[in-house]
């Protein structure tokens, strides 16, 4: 089964993206910001971590930074989900080691789940 964090800080959105990817065949880990993301990170073994880029404490940005920094499995798969959705800022994800960037406003949860089985090969 696939392990797969979502960090967002918004919790309607949290609960509509672990349903559609726990009824998907996932295991969905929640967080609110980078910094528990990290955390989940040093206990278990996660394959994707979808990030939204504007939150709390350790914003999206930063957590891709820290992903890619060494510390972590290369292998987990980023996609930035934000609305940001200026070519700067999606530039600056990929530039920064994410495998994709989503605008929110653009996919629904089911194509969110498409997108990311996309990304898996699965």
């Amino acid at each position: 089964m696939q392990k797969i964090i979502i960090v967002e800080d918004d919790s309607m959105l949290q609960e509509i993206y672990k349903t559609k990817f726990s009824n998907s065949g996932f295991e969905v880990f929640i967080a609110e910001n980078g910094k528990v993301t990290l955390e989940i990170l040093k206990k278990e073994k996660i394959n994707v971590v979808i990030t939204d880029l504007i939150m709390p404490e350790m914003d999206g940005f930063e957590l891709i930074k820290n992903l890619r920094g060494g510390e972590y499995d290369p292998n987990i798969k980023i996609i930035a989900l934000s609305n940001l959705s200026q070519k700067e800022d999606r530039d600056s994800v990929m530039q920064l080691g994410a495998n994709g960037f989503i605008v929110k406003s653009d996919f629904t949860p089911t194509q969110l789940v498409a997108e990311v089985k996309k990304i898996l090969n699965i």
